[in-house]
């Protein structure tokens, strides 16, 4: 069940409950995740003893010696040593694994296994992974895919290295083996959902919006949970994405009308008053709402980097949606269905609405549509039609009286590439 990670106090602010967030995702998802957040967060010390525990649990030394001298370098009154016995015995316990397998797969070759030197080759990306040796973990999925047989295995092969491209936030590679994958016929609903969400942060990495948002509202409620993206932030992601792009209408029929999306939307009041809000013209209150949950947002790792473009195209899209019924807007009202002053509306409007049929009337403070004349415009086209018929009467009108004339040179000397003769010529005495 999708957690209620985000609250409202009393206040108006809205509040992240840190384990109920974390706790929706394990492994090296949750230690990536927990790293990002606690780098822009302001509770440093509590969250890097967090962060140090984590990775304790994951094995992961890498992000537990970083996390130890960062809490060291910004809390020193409140610093730790690093355990060093846990990092002896841990580099020692994940040697020995590491020779396990490579040892397995020794044998494997001998007896020319293909089918366990595959799995002992992912089982060993696996191990890397889990460790954040993203690099190792590659390698290792890499070599798997040489002894696959089947299109399982391929498909297996395609998701590992999607995953790992996306912790690495490579999007061109995953945009490639998600093409790859998607030609790769899979009932599996598990596995469509795996290919579609990384189908989805693709296009919102590249800021294809409308596309995004309808790949994540196609991907079924009943498997939403994954490793990488939790119920909670995708929710978030498709409601932003849909706010971003969608029209009024493709609001109400994708998202507040679809049964798959509303099953989790409305868990999330927060998020369900938002996008009613921004349907029902009240865009002060969806853009308030927003803003209260900004700070939170910014905390996301895929979505922190593109959170001030989104932000901007809904802005852009709510005042395109709150114009579009009228030939003339009053820009004070306007102003304050938007949180702004009439000036700042002004230039924002300027940016936005110049040169598209829209007048913007300072002096009056009003905005203006351009109304469209279907006479004038028939007026136009025949004029430009009348003005094309003329240059080609004009142009018939020459050709014969040229061949009137008798001015023709014949085939022969054009072939030739001669000076032609007087004989050859024929010139009309009225040319």
């Amino acid at each position: 069940d999708v957690m209620e990670a985000m609250d409202v106090d009393g206040s108006g602010a809205i509040c992240m409950d840190l384990d109920s967030y974390i706790s929706q995702y394990t492994g090296n998802c949750r230690l990536q995740r927990l790293k990002y957040y606690v780098d822009f967060s302001q509770a440093k010390s509590q969250n890097y003893r967090l962060l140090i525990q984590t990775a304790l649990e994951c094995k992961n030394m890498i992000m537990y010696t970083d996390a130890v001298e960062a809490l060291n370098n910004t809390c020193p009154s409140e610093g730790m040593a690093v355990n060093v016995e846990w990092i002896t015995q841990t580099s020692k316990y994940l040697l020995n694994k590491v020779d396990r397998l490579e040892q397995d797969i020794k044998g494997y070759q001998v007896t020319q296994d293909k089918e366990n030197i595959r799995r002992a080759y992912q089982t060993l990306g696996d191990h890397y992974h889990d460790c954040g040796d993203l690099s190792n973990a590659l390698k290792f999925y890499q070599k798997s895919r040489d002894y696959g047989s089947t299109v399982t295995h391929t498909l297996e092969f395609l998701l590992n290295y999607i995953k790992v491209n996306v912790y690495h936030q490579q999007w061109r590679s995953v945009k490639i083996h998600v093409e790859k994958a998607e030609h790769i016929d899979e009932t599996d609903p598990k596995l469509v959902r795996r290919i579609m969400l990384a189908k989805g942060l693709t296009e919102m990495s590249q800021e294809n919006y409308e596309r995004a948002a309808r790949t994540f509202l196609d991907i079924p409620c009943d498997t939403w949970n994954d490793e990488i993206v939790s119920p909670l932030s995708l929710l978030i992601y498709t409601t932003l994405c849909a706010l971003a792009s969608f029209k009024r209408s493709d609001l109400q029929k994708l998202v507040i009308e679809s049964n798959n999306f509303r099953q989790y939307l409305d868990m999330q009041p927060t998020i369900r008053n938002c996008i009613m809000a921004f349907f029902n013209r009240r865009y002060n209150v969806g853009l308030n709402t927003l803003d209260l949950l900004k700070r939170e947002f910014r905390l996301d790792l895929f979505l922190s980097p593109r959170l001030d473009a989104l932000y901007s195209l809904i802005r852009s899209e709510s005042m395109k949606q709150y114009f579009a019924p009228y030939l003339y807007c009053d820009m004070v009202r306007m102003a304050g269905a938007f949180n702004t002053t009439v000036g700042e509306l002004e230039v924002e409007l300027m940016e936005l609405v110049g040169g598209q049929g829209v007048i913007i009337d300072s002096y009056n403070r009003t905005l203006v549509a351009v109304e469209s004349c279907p006479k004038g415009e028939v007026k136009r086209n025949v004029l430009e039609l009348c003005d094309t018929l003329k240059y080609k009467t004009q142009e018939l009108i020459v050709r014969t009286a040229i061949l009137k004339a008798g001015l023709v040179v014949s085939s022969d000397v054009l072939a030739s590439d001669e000076k032609p003769s007087t004989s050859q010529v024929k010139i009309g005495s009225n040319v």
